[in-house]
């Protein structure tokens, strides 16, 4: 159960992180501007779409991809 519950998390972190590479690769905010606002909110999925909303007016990283592509 504890090897399948690592699995699972491991998979969350992964799913954040690569939101989070995107939004510094797409020039949404920089390493920093997300660290802080993590730091403060904790990192999730929400935390980075709400730095998504308030930088694009998009509501996810999916829409803000549709939009620009």
């Amino acid at each position: 159960m504890l090897k399948y519950k690592c699995q699972k998390e491991d998979n969350i972190m992964n799913k954040e992180m690569k939101i989070w590479q995107k939004i510094v690769d797409y020039g949404i905010a920089t390493y920093e501007e997300i660290d802080l606002v993590t730091s403060i909110n904790g990192l999730s999925i929400d935390t980075l779409n709400d730095i998504i909303y308030a930088r694009t007016g998009y509501r996810d990283m999916d829409q803000y991809e549709e939009e620009i592509n």
